[in-house]
């Protein structure tokens, strides 16, 4: 799905108001190459959750068009919370059957890659060893550990920790007290919850939340910039970025 430059219109009917749902319209805009787009036309009609197209994308080997949506969907600029929430209900019911767990304290091992798992109980552990990992955890004090490349990763419960030492890790946070640490080149991480911590590699670059008294607003941090170093640990105090 790499950006062209075909500009003639198209047209769908409008989703409903689901930060998650992926439409026509949406992966136009996002940059969608001509191919890319008939094959979403013929696939996903009237769009489909991301989860869904994920899906469909890996069941017909369209490895690059994968990790382009992953690449679009979890951009710093396109997240939000609802999508982070939504998105985990996504992959954890798109992996039905497939590696999930309901209960609490689950724990689970991956090495080969293109893993894919869900999570919806309290205390998950889980770690992904191969590259293209994909996991969605929506209990609370999840613990995940990647260490391939291209790992995409939500969390929706409270104090989640992760880590990625794999380049190019995409992951959303949108419970509070959570913490990321990225040894990988470029990777790009949003919380959506309050309390977050992040630490990056080269070229990552991370979105933090934090209240000002009168509303939630995101501070963006990247490496190499305004004095944000790799490998140490950031959050948000009076809503100025300091070293936890």
């Amino acid at each position: 799905m790499e950006t062209n430059m075909n500009t003639q219109p198209e047209q769908q009917t409008a989703p409903e108001n689901n930060p998650a749902q992926i439409t026509l319209l949406k992966i136009r805009e996002w940059g969608a190459c001509s191919d890319g787009r008939d094959w979403f036309r013929e696939k996903f009609p009237q769009g489909g959750t991301y989860g869904d197209v994920m899906t469909g994308l890996y069941a017909d080997k369209r490895y690059g068009d994968a990790r382009w949506l992953a690449n679009k969907a979890f951009d710093v600029k396109n997240i939000d919370s609802a999508f982070i929430e939504s998105d985990v209900r996504s992959i954890i019911a798109a992996t039905e059957g497939v590696d999930v767990d309901s209960g609490n304290y689950a724990r689970a091992g991956f090495s080969g890659d293109y893993a894919r798992a869900g999570f919806s109980g309290d205390y998950a552990q889980a770690g992904f060893s191969g590259n293209y990992a994909q996991a969605g955890f929506s209990g609370d004090y999840a613990q995940a550990g990647f260490s391939g490349d291209d790992a995409r990763a939500g969390f929706s419960g409270y104090g989640a920790q992760a880590g990625f030492s794999g380049d190019d890790a995409r992951a959303g946070f949108s419970g509070n007290d959570a913490r990321a640490e990225c040894t990988g080149e470029n990777a790009t991480i949003a919380f959506a919850g309050m309390n977050g911590s992040v630490s990056l590699g080269k070229g990552g670059a991370a979105s933090l939340a934090y209240y000002d008294g009168t509303r939630t607003r995101f501070i963006n941090i990247y490496e190499g910039e305004d004095g944000i170093e790799a490998g140490v640990l950031y959050t948000v105090k009076n809503g100025e970025v300091v070293r936890r």
